[in-house]
């Protein structure tokens, strides 16, 4: 074999690559590139040689392990474990790279161009005047900074990301220090790592750092970083873990507290809905009340909770661990309201214009006219309801379970203007005779395939559109193929096989996200899912797959999402690259203070997402009319494990087989069984003499429901929300 300074390493197994690039590294290359690499693994790994190695392609683990010296540029992802334990040297990833970077990494430099995932810099280490660098030009995963010795890592956050590390940041570290650009709660901190302040030693190294970056990315903009937003992370004094070797309780700062948590299934729903809640009220006899408590959070009871969402609650019930979940959709439906909603906000003189008649508008809309305000609904179809009523078959959601829910919002003083197309003109003024303006049209555009013979593809939305119309597609003897196994494609396949199809097949570059009655379905009805398919190219009657494989189709749908319509915006309003809306960060405020937006114009979702970014869109308004400030409702999980289970099984009453997790009924378990009598009830007010106290936690283990959790909130909330 005649070696070069180019390797084509397209089907060659790690070791062949390896040997040739070490065999060319020791006859002296100074450089040396490697097309078309796909998980070969250990490149570049154990070399002392002063050689330039360039990747294209994505490499396997364990690059540059144990590296003394070379440098390694990767055109493309890296996977896990990029310079494990390397010595010395420089390895620069122009994308994104998996976990463990930098594990055990003893000198040299790491640049990431991108996002790293979980355990970057796990167990780094320093000696002497050997400082290992990581820089990350995106964001990191939880257990960032694990168990650090010494070296530096900096996160530069260069997308301005909300959460730009994951949690238990720095657990365990002991040396070295942590930089991260952005907002980092201190919850989200490990055992041991606490926030230090930037001195003028930090401040020119991060400059050193960032021009480092830039070097190796010059076509990378990094204007919008500043030196001052960096948060500076470190061990928590000489001896970080000395409590570990000694009890660490203060019996009196220590004992058990009451309050109330937040239950997994309203944890778990998008909307927020408290079904716990909801369910003593009906045990309690006040079902009025408790379906008033419903109209608080959604308009959609009917349609939405009781039929067609996929009940993300049902799969986070803990009842799970007993005999299966709460049948939640059937108590929607059970305990539907017979009465209309009411107008318990006296008029004012606020005017707010809602664009959009979908799941998100309507519900924004609904909780505004409850409030008093002047509310006028544009929407460009000839009724309201958006993709719930224009998208999902009806044989899901027949016409007269949504139009309970549509009776009861038309039932408001709400103005509707249907099919009226909202255009630049229309908005300017629309703006102008509106106090506020709330933008919910969702997304309707079909995104496209940009291959040879595209033109033939179909919109799987617009198809299913066009049913619930009344201008059906006929299918009769066509076979069908679905790019995109979704739920909406598995819609699409079962309306494929009722409008006559002979076959369908839904095609995926990815594990399918479809699950649920929608796919079971689907599948029933003879529905073929193939995955992972790349399309290469498609002619007049066949699909031509990257893989060599090839499939007839008489019609193709696509269903990969839709972006959405942004041409009648004003350049007030900021839209991104992807062209969704920018709102503030937990706000649904544009960069247009007149101006919100809410539902899949502003991040794509379930329906009940949009229902709830409505409600929350609402909420945010009518706090600015009243000159309040808006907070933006945070949730605390109740732990799995503080849920005795032991204490449940046997009801006969669907209503009585809710735990009520999180939720304390006040059935003074804890009160009775408390061995100092430390703990009092008064009402709803629970009293814990703290000279009584001994921190037993016998209370807080005889809890039902996870009401009684130990220590003070702090630790709680560290402990719920980031060590489930």
């Amino acid at each position: 074999m005649v070696l070069t300074s180019t390797i084509n390493a397209q089907g060659v197994y790690y070791t062949m690559v390896n040997r040739q690039i070490r065999e060319l590294a020791m006859k002296g290359e100074k450089a040396i590139t490697v097309e078309n690499v796909l998980g070969q693994r250990y490149i570049g790994g154990g070399l002392h040689h002063n050689v330039v190695i360039t990747i294209h392609g994505t490499p396997g683990q364990d690059l540059g392990a144990f590296m003394n010296g070379p440098r390694i540029v990767v055109h493309g992802n890296a996977q896990d474990g990029v310079g494990n334990t390397m010595n010395n040297g420089a390895i620069v990833i122009h994308g994104k790279a998996g976990e463990i970077p930098g594990h055990s990494m003893r000198g040299g430099i790491i640049i990431i161009r991108d996002d790293a995932e979980y355990r970057a810099g796990i167990h780094m280490k320093e000696y002497e005047d050997q400082i290992p660098l990581i820089v990350i030009g995106g964001t990191v995963k939880d257990y960032c900074g694990e168990y650090m010795a010494g070296g530096r890592m900096v996160v530069l956050n260069r997308l301005n990301d909300s959460y730009p590390a994951g949690n238990d940041v720095g657990t365990g570290i002991h040396g070295g220090v942590i930089y991260i650009r952005g907002n980092v709660d201190s919850r989200r901190l490990g055992v041991g790592a606490v926030f230090n302040t930037l001195d003028a030693d930090d401040k020119n190294f991060l400059q050193q750092a960032i021009l480092l970056f830039k070097q190796e990315f010059p076509y990378i903009e990094l204007s919008n970083i500043s030196i001052d937003d960096f948060l500076k992370i470190t061990k928590k004094g000489h001896r970080p873990f000395a409590n570990l070797y000694s009890p660490a309780m203060n019996i009196k700062t220590k004992k058990p507290i009451h309050l109330n948590l937040t239950p997994p299934c309203t944890y778990a729903c998008p909307t927020g809905i408290p079904t716990p809640v909801f369910l003593n009220l009906i045990k309690d006899g006040k079902v009025k009340d408790a379906q008033m408590l419903m109209d608080e959070y959604t308009p959609f009871r009917m349609s939405v909770c009781g039929t067609v969402c996929p009940a993300p609650c049902m799969e986070a019930c803990s009842r799970n661990m007993i005999d299966g979940p709460m049948d939640i959709p059937y108590l929607a439906r059970e305990y539907y309201p017979d009465f209309n909603p009411t107008v318990y906000g006296k008029p004012n003189n606020k005017k707010v214009a809602v664009i959009g008649a979908g799941p998100a508008g309507l519900s924004a809309a609904w909780q505004l006219a409850r409030r008093g305000y002047t509310v006028t609904v544009f929407e460009k179809t000839s009724d309201i309801g958006g993709k719930v009523r224009l998208a999902i078959p009806k044989d899901r959601l027949p016409d007269e379970i949504l139009g309970r829910d549509l009776e009861r919002i038309k039932s408001l003083p709400i103005e509707f203007k249907v099919n009226t197309r909202v255009d630049a003109e229309l908005f300017s003024r629309i703006y102008h005779d509106n106090d506020l303006v709330l933008i919910a049209t969702g997304s309707y555009i079909s995104r496209k395939l940009s291959i040879r013979g595209g033109e033939r593809i179909v919109s799987g939305l617009e198809f299913l559109m066009g049913i619930n119309e009344g201008n059906p597609m006929d299918l009769t003897n066509n076979d069908v193929v679905i790019i995109g196994a979704g739920n909406v494609g598995m819609d699409i396949a079962c309306e494929s096989w009722r409008h006559g199809a002979k076959t369908v097949t839904a095609v995926d570059i990815q594990k399918p996200l479809s699950f649920g009655k929608e796919r079971e379905m689907a599948e029933r009805l003879g529905t073929a899912i193939l995955w992972p398919r790349s399309i290469d190219y498609i002619d007049d009657a066949m699909i031509y797959f990257t893989n060599g494989e090839s499939m007839h189709a008489d019609v193709i749908f696509i269903s990969i999402g839709e972006k959405p319509d942004i041409s009648f915006l004003p350049e007030t309003v900021m839209v991104n690259e992807r062209g969704y809306i920018v709102t503030a960060d937990k706000s649904f405020q544009t960069s247009d203070s007149k101006v919100y937006a809410c539902g899949d114009i502003v991040t794509t979702g379930l329906i009940t997402d949009a229902i709830g970014m409505g409600r929350l869109a609402a909420m945010e308004i009518h706090a600015y009319c009243e000159g309040k400030d808006f907070i933006y409702p945070g949730k605390t999980p109740v732990p799995r494990r503080r849920i005795n289970t032991a204490y449940f099984g046997g009801e006969t009453r669907e209503v009585d087989r809710c735990i009520s997790c999180g939720t304390c009924i006040f059935c003074d378990k804890c009160v009775q069984i408390c061995p100092q009598g430390a703990i009092t009830r008064n009402g709803e007010i629970f009293t814990i003499d703290s000279e009584l106290c001994t921190a037993c936690y016998t209370c807080v283990n005889v809890c039902p429901r996870g009401a009684l959790q130990p220590g003070d909130f702090d630790d709680i909330a560290n402990d719920v929300l980031f060590k489930k």
